[in-house]
């Protein structure tokens, strides 16, 4: 059960309490004035029932129990309230992390780039696949690491405080490559499980539904605005400063100033 489904059961309970006191109260109240001894004309005062002329109304819902279901209202309003903004305030942000999210699903294979500037290493990254959620995406990812595709091509289009893009292994310009799949040179959206929560999600690029190819992207903050349109089937593990270095050559063009190439790939043993 969900902390606001608890609090939800938790506004209803008190929801009925109040009823079932109210009830009790005009029992008692009730019994009081049948045995009251002496006075068999003996009536408890009661205020007038809301009436929308104005005047007394036969209806049985009384001042009181109108005050006590509005204070149980405001009770559950509240404890709503404050439930959304303690689950809000707990959910992970680009701004809590001076790296890359924690995975959101369990983490099967793993692959690294070893990269260079120029022809300069500047380190190893590390990326998490989600197999279980997405295989045949990650099958994809893993299979043109490991048999020399990505190798010596380029993140072709960096963008800072956005992401950086590559795979593109035949024209290294964002107009190429293709799926390992044969006759599959570009296959359908796997699914949307997983989202673009913040920095460092990997993620497929395309040109629209159902186009994926070789072509994928590594954030560097969260972007929301990405999600349900391209699949996200890993994260970055380790090697955050590189992924860092290539973002500071880019420009919101997304153009480079200096050659980022794959200079090696392949799957973490």
């Amino acid at each position: 059960m969900t902390m606001m489904q608890q609090g939800i059961r938790r506004a209803s309970n008190i929801i009925r309490m109040k009823a079932a006191s109210c009830r009790s109260y005009n029992h008692v109240s009730n019994l009081s004035s049948k045995h009251n001894v002496g006075n068999s004309n003996f009536k408890r005062p009661q205020l007038r029932a809301f009436s929308s002329s104005g005047g007394s109304s036969s209806s049985s819902f009384s001042f009181g129990q109108f005050a006590t279901f509005l204070g149980a209202g405001a009770v559950a309003f509240g404890g709503y309230n404050l439930l959304q903004w303690y689950m809000m305030s707990t959910q992970p942000s680009s701004d809590d992390y001076d790296g890359p999210v924690p995975p959101q699903a369990p983490i099967g294979t793993r692959v690294y780039f070893d990269m260079e500037l120029d022809g300069r290493p500047i380190g190893r990254i590390v990326i998490g696949l989600h197999d279980l959620i997405v295989p045949k995406t990650c099958l994809n990812f893993k299979t043109l690491c490991e048999n020399g595709k990505y190798e010596k091509s380029t993140f072709h289009r960096v963008i800072p405080n956005f992401m950086l893009q590559g795979g593109d292994y035949t024209r290294h310009n964002g107009t190429g490559g293709a799926s390992i799949f044969p006759g599959q040179e570009k296959f359908a959206d796997e699914n949307f499980r997983l989202k673009h929560v913040g920095p460092g999600i990997l993620s497929m690029a395309n040109a629209g539904p159902n186009t994926n190819g070789s072509q994928f992207f590594i954030t560097t903050v969260a972007t929301p605005h990405l999600d349900n349109r391209h699949v996200v089937f890993g994260v970055v593990e380790e090697g955050w400063e590189t992924v860092k270095a290539i973002e500071r050559v880019g420009s919101r063009s997304g153009m480079t100033e200096k050659r980022v190439v794959i200079a090696k790939a392949g799957v973490v043993e």
